[in-house]
């Protein structure tokens, strides 16, 4: 390998690891994603280039570090799923609930509607709309 070539693999690792530090590029802090995205083979950032690996895991575990702010966005972020679950169960609860209505009304309906079939055949029943006073 060139000089040349060890230089352009040590600036893409330098900006890779800057944009996964500073969040520009989404992703775990890990050497496999610091490698993933400057494009380069693993061998380089650990054999040839170690002091930027070095720095990349000692920022990388700072980081990743629990935060008060960070913990209570967990709690709130846990609240949330948990009522989005609690909330699925019900909406669930209410359309089988819905379903069964329909269903049951589609039943007496056909039964009105075969009833008042068979009796208007023996005039024994009138139409409301031809009732008038």
């Amino acid at each position: 390998m060139s000089d040349q070539d060890a230089h352009i693999i040590r600036a893409a690792l330098e900006r890779a690891k800057d944009d996964l530090l500073e969040g520009r590029v989404p992703g775990p802090l890990t050497s496999i994603r610091l490698v993933e995205v400057a494009g380069v083979k693993r061998h380089r950032l650990t054999h040839d280039n170690k002091d930027i690996n070095d720095e990349f895991q000692q920022r990388a575990r700072e980081l990743n570090r629990t935060k008060p702010e960070v913990d209570g966005l967990r709690a709130q972020l846990d609240d949330e799923r948990k009522r989005n679950k609690r909330l699925v169960a019900e909406r669930d609860a209410l359309d089988r609930r819905v379903n069964a209505y329909a269903t049951a009304l589609h039943a007496v309906l056909e039964e009105r509607d075969r009833l008042t079939a068979a009796l208007k055949g023996q005039e024994n029943i009138r139409d409301i709309s031809d009732h008038r006073r």
